[in-house]
Protein backbone atom coordinates (compact mmCIF):
# COMPACT_ATOMS: atom_id res chain seq x y z
CA UNK A 1 0.00 0.00 0.00
CA UNK A 2 2.95 2.28 0.42
CA UNK A 3 4.64 2.21 -3.06
CA UNK A 4 8.20 2.18 -1.92
CA UNK A 5 10.91 0.10 -3.43
CA UNK A 6 14.51 -0.65 -2.33
CA UNK A 7 17.10 -1.97 -3.84
CA UNK A 8 19.64 -4.26 -1.48
CA UNK A 9 20.15 -2.29 1.70
CA UNK A 10 19.05 0.96 0.73
CA UNK A 11 16.85 3.48 1.78
CA UNK A 12 13.25 2.74 0.62
CA UNK A 13 12.31 5.01 -1.86
CA UNK A 14 8.36 6.00 -2.46
CA UNK A 15 7.11 5.40 -6.40
CA UNK A 16 4.26 7.10 -8.49
CA UNK A 17 1.18 4.49 -8.66
CA UNK A 18 2.38 4.08 -12.61
CA UNK A 19 6.43 3.68 -11.94
CA UNK A 20 5.35 0.60 -9.06
CA UNK A 21 2.77 -0.65 -11.32
CA UNK A 22 5.55 -1.24 -14.10
CA UNK A 23 8.52 -2.09 -11.41
CA UNK A 24 5.75 -4.91 -10.06
CA UNK A 25 4.96 -6.39 -13.41
CA UNK A 26 8.17 -6.78 -14.25
CA UNK A 27 9.38 -8.51 -10.53
CA UNK A 28 6.35 -10.85 -11.17
CA UNK A 29 8.52 -12.36 -13.81
CA UNK A 30 12.17 -11.70 -13.07
CA UNK A 31 14.32 -12.70 -15.88
CA UNK A 32 11.41 -12.19 -18.60
CA UNK A 33 11.09 -9.81 -21.34
CA UNK A 34 8.06 -7.54 -21.58
CA UNK A 35 7.48 -5.75 -24.18
CA UNK A 36 6.09 -2.14 -24.47
CA UNK A 37 2.30 -3.48 -25.47
CA UNK A 38 2.42 -5.50 -22.59
CA UNK A 39 3.54 -3.42 -20.32
CA UNK A 40 1.20 -0.61 -21.59
CA UNK A 41 -1.82 -3.39 -20.75
CA UNK A 42 -0.63 -4.32 -17.30
CA UNK A 43 -0.01 -0.85 -16.37
CA UNK A 44 -2.63 1.07 -18.08
CA UNK A 45 -5.08 -1.23 -18.87
CA UNK A 46 -7.31 -2.05 -21.59
CA UNK A 47 -8.95 0.78 -23.92
CA UNK A 48 -6.72 3.48 -21.95
CA UNK A 49 -5.08 6.21 -24.47
CA UNK A 50 -1.65 5.30 -24.09
CA UNK A 51 1.34 8.49 -25.07
CA UNK A 52 3.52 6.73 -27.50
CA UNK A 53 6.44 7.54 -25.08
CA UNK A 54 5.04 6.42 -21.24
CA UNK A 55 6.70 3.43 -21.15
CA UNK A 56 9.86 5.17 -21.38
CA UNK A 57 9.47 7.96 -19.24
CA UNK A 58 8.35 5.59 -16.47
CA UNK A 59 11.10 3.55 -16.67
CA UNK A 60 13.48 6.16 -16.65
CA UNK A 61 11.41 7.28 -13.41
CA UNK A 62 12.37 4.18 -11.85
CA UNK A 63 15.89 4.01 -12.90
CA UNK A 64 16.63 7.61 -11.84
CA UNK A 65 14.99 6.64 -8.19
CA UNK A 66 16.84 3.27 -7.65
CA UNK A 67 19.49 2.93 -10.02
CA UNK A 68 20.26 2.33 -13.95
CA UNK A 69 20.95 -1.02 -13.44
CA UNK A 70 17.25 -2.14 -12.18
CA UNK A 71 15.54 -2.67 -15.42
CA UNK A 72 17.24 -3.90 -18.63
CA UNK A 73 16.54 -3.52 -21.93
CA UNK A 74 16.51 -6.01 -24.84
CA UNK A 75 17.08 -3.57 -27.61
CA UNK A 76 14.04 -4.22 -30.27
CA UNK A 77 12.12 -6.19 -27.69
CA UNK A 78 11.23 -5.26 -24.12
CA UNK A 79 12.66 -4.73 -20.66
CA UNK A 80 13.66 -6.87 -17.94
CA UNK A 81 15.34 -7.47 -14.55
CA UNK A 82 17.36 -10.29 -13.66
CA UNK A 83 16.62 -13.24 -12.08
CA UNK A 84 18.31 -13.02 -8.01
CA UNK A 85 21.63 -15.01 -7.88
Amino acid sequence: TTRQAQVRDATPIQLSGREFALLQALLIRPGAILSRSELEDRIYGWGEEVESNAVEYLIHAIRRKLGADVIKNVRGVGWMVSKPV
